[in-house]
């Protein structure tokens, strides 16, 4: 849910004055009643009066910085509830005890005392976490459990708002003005039950914004872990009971985490405390539950039981914070263990089976095992940079570690440091540093090998722009010279022949070596290259190979633009071998009625052929040659050629090559 940008800001502030002029009157009233501010704020009802006033301050805040969050006028609608709450409770308190009957009103002032900090404590325990932080549902599948949350909301307030037991809970003389003629309690186990589904609700949700914390990164990561430090803070005031002024703080603090995680998410470096307030959190439930559990069987068996269980609990604290230290650290920050950052590297580059998977595999570990937001391998050689997330604005804020083998320098390793840390800390740098010095012979390796890739590239060119000039030049040189030269001797042996000459079975006998010559010519240049592709083009010999093929209910159809671009002679042959082989293949064994040969050039510079039949797609025994030397072709040319069998749905050859040498 948005709320729009031009929704009317005077109506904001009018609510946001409202709540601040009630929390302002609950004081005066709390005054009347002979309360100074500290025993107000040691009272029950300060609670309600700091959840309002923090709502409203919050709503306004919100409002003026992102008009368009429906966080800010829910903020402020929650204000003026809580805020009229402890109005309520300190109007009800001078009604029916300070001043017995000296203002009207009472019984609405209980109601009010009764029942209004149930929409504000509930929108904290649910609203808040399903619309955090843009003021709308993180995905779809919330919108469901958000319409039962805020159905089940407005039962339990109404079934709770129906009977004595609100207000009699509050001011004992107070009638509910309200109140049907119904028994109360099945009322309200209604609302308790109904109040428990809203909580689940929001528990789900809390759950969900801790999953984001750990699977995003950026300002999103900063804003969830925002929200994860004010509900670590406000477990920790709740369950250990701490006194007024440490209370009063975290209260504050809860609030302020919730703002600074909409409106200024990078203000503070948020991740540096948040593992601490997550341990403590932990450590307070903790301890708490067991204490009461060991108090409740030793207490009543000896009589130094609370000190006994104070000391048990305490050792057991000592002995557990460490390890439940290190395992939100490994939540937050990553594994930092060398070996097993090593092992997860060693994992990664074991299931790579090309070079090309190594670079990856290299940054995913880095960042994944570290839960970095941002990493990169960056090659000297000026390849592009294989990286992994998301590149920071700022080019200042990556940290770089040299990669180097045998004293050369290979690249670097680029990270990027968490959200919310202005660099890494010693610990990730020590590690990282060491990291690199591995990761630099993963990367001399990929290099190597490309380097090879390139130069296998670059002499298959070679020796196919060779042949090419070589069956040009044997075919239209030396070949119709030997002819030329056969033809004269013929002519020649036949004039000594009709005139008796002796010199006529010489000529017959370099005329037929001449001849041999030229049959051996022949069969080198159609050894050289295909001829056909010089003669009529790589389309029209596809097309007379399709024809060849064509016979009965088998038929082959080639498509293709006209006219291809100029193809490199390497490209050329490449093509016309893998076309071929795969429609000789459609043709024996794939039991098929028709195959299509498909040419086509596409950005950046490749030229895709894709052969596909409507045979039974089943590979009837082990791969043969035929297969092997296809994906041979592509590879040797940068290509790639896969083959795809799909049994009852044909076979489909997919080939790609690059147009250019690297």
């Amino acid at each position: 849910m948005r709320v729009p940008s031009s929704a009317p800001r005077p109506l904001a502030l009018a609510t946001g004055g409202a709540g601040v002029l009630l929390s302002l009157a609950t004081l005066v009233l709390a005054w009347v009643n002979g309360s100074d501010l500290e025993r107000f704020l040691a009272g029950n009802q300060a609670n309600t009066w700091l959840t309002g006033l923090a709502f409203t301050v919050l709503g306004l805040l919100v409002g003026r910085a992102q008009p368009g969050n429906a966080l800010g006028p829910l903020f402020l609608g929650a204000g003026l509830l809580a805020t009229l709450c402890a109005f309520c409770a300190e109007y009800g308190a001078l009604t029916f005890h300070t001043h017995p009957g000296l203002l009207p009103g009472g019984d609405l002032a209980a109601l009010g005392a009764g029942l209004l900090w149930g929409p504000p404590f509930l929108f904290l325990a649910a609203g808040v976490p399903l619309l955090y932080p843009a003021g709308r549902l993180r995905s779809p599948r919330w919108r469901w459990p958000a319409r039962i949350a805020a159905l089940a909301a407005v039962v339990s307030m109404t079934a709770m708002g129906t009977t004595q037991y609100v207000v009699e809970d509050v001011f004992a003389a107070a009638v509910n003005p309200l109140d049907l003629p119904l028994p109360d309690d099945p009322q309200v186990a209604v609302a308790e039950a109904t109040f428990l589904v809203v909580l689940a609700v929001g528990v789900a949700a809390v759950g969900d914004v801790a999953l984001r914390l750990r699977r995003t990164t950026g300002a999103e990561r900063g804003q969830h872990a925002w929200f994860v430090a004010a509900l670590a803070v406000g477990l920790t005031a709740a369950l250990a009971s701490l006194p007024d002024l440490a209370g009063f703080l975290g209260h504050v603090f809860v609030f302020t985490a919730l703002g600074v995680g909409i409106v200024r998410h990078g203000l503070f470096d948020i991740e540096v405390a948040l593992s601490r307030a997550v341990v403590y959190a932990l450590l307070t439930g903790v301890s708490l539950a067991a204490y009461l559990g060991a108090a409740a069987l030793l207490g009543a068996a000896t009589s130094i039981g609370p000190a006994l269980v104070a000391a048990v609990v305490a050792l057991a604290l000592a002995a557990g914070r460490e390890r439940v230290q290190r395992a939100v650290d490994r939540l937050l920050y990553g594994e930092r263990d060398p070996l097993g950052m090593l092992t997860a590297l060693g994992d990664r580059l074991g299931q790579a089976i090309d070079a090309d998977a190594v670079l990856p595999a290299v940054v995913e570990t880095v960042r994944q095992t570290l839960r970095l937001p941002y990493a990169a391998v960056e090659l000297e050689s000026g390849e592009p940079a294989c990286a992994s997330g998301k590149r920071p604005d700022e080019p200042d804020e990556l940290v770089r570690f040299p990669l180097a083998h045998a004293g050369e320098r290979i690249g670097e390793l680029v990270v990027a440091p968490r959200p919310g840390e202005r660099a890494l800390g010693a610990a990730d740098t020590r590690l990282l540093g060491a990291f690199a010095r591995q990761a630099g012979v993963a990367a001399h390796g990929v290099r190597v090998t490309r380097d090879l890739r390139r130069s296998r590239e670059r002499i298959v060119s070679g020796r196919e722009e060779e042949r090419r000039r070589l069956r040009r030049d044997l075919h239209d040189g030396l070949g119709p010279t030997l002819a030329g030269i056969t033809l004269g001797l013929e002519t020649a042996g036949r004039v000594a022949a009709r005139e008796g000459c002796s010199v006529a079975p010489l000529l017959e006998n370099l005329r037929e070596e001449s001849a041999n010559g030229v049959e051996q010519i022949r069969r080198v240049v159609a050894g050289l290259r295909p001829y056909a592709l010089d003669e009529i083009g790589l389309v029209a010999a596809l097309a007379r190979h399709a024809d060849l093929l064509s016979a009965g209910s088998f038929q082959v159809a080639v498509a293709a633009p006209e006219p291809l671009p100029g193809l490199p002679a390497a490209v050329e042959a490449a093509a016309y071998r893998i076309a071929s082989e795969a429609m000789t293949n459609a043709a024996r064994h794939s039991r098929a009625a028709t195959c299509t040969v498909t040419l086509g050039v596409e950005p950046p510079g490749l030229l895709r052929l894709v052969v596909a039949d409507d045979g039974d797609g089943r590979l009837s025994g082990p791969p043969g040659v035929g297969l092997g030397s296809m994906r041979e072709r592509a590879e040797e040319l940068g290509g790639v050629c896969v083959v795809t069998f799909r049994e009852g749905a044909g076979t489909t050859v997919r080939t790609t090559l690059p147009l250019e040498t690297a």
